[in-house]
């Protein structure tokens, strides 16, 4: 048998997420909203991200950390255009940046009294 190298089992949902706001789906409006507060230079501090499984809530955080850490070699700014991967963009994809954390609370919720 030959050495071929193979790539890690990934799962087909993390293989076909969306990378940027582009192909993101069913979240018009917060892209929208995002444009017009980059636009105006109004980017608020913190972001909360709520509804059921499966709607696209960690997609949309990995996506916006990259857009908010955007650093190309005009320096960092915040940017919706992420077609150009920056510096920092292929850490946060894949999960190993320094200053992007992704917590779960559905698997972090040692701290939880039993009911």
């Amino acid at each position: 048998m030959a050495d071929a190298q193979t790539s890690p089992y990934l799962v087909l949902a993390r293989k076909y997420r969306p990378r940027d706001f582009s192909t993101l789906v069913g979240q018009d409006a917060m892209v929208q909203t995002l444009g017009n507060a980059f636009k105006q230079n109004r980017i608020h501090h913190a972001f909360i991200l709520t509804g059921v499984r499966g709607v696209g809530k960690t997609t949309t955080a990995r996506i916006l950390a990259r857009a908010f850490n955007y650093e190309d070699a005009s320096g960092r700014h915040p940017t919706l255009d992420l077609s150009v991967e920056g510096e920092h963009c292929r850490a946060i994809i894949e999960g190993r940046h320094v200053d992007v954390v992704e917590m779960d609370a559905a698997s972090n919720s040692k701290s939880r009294r039993p009911m």
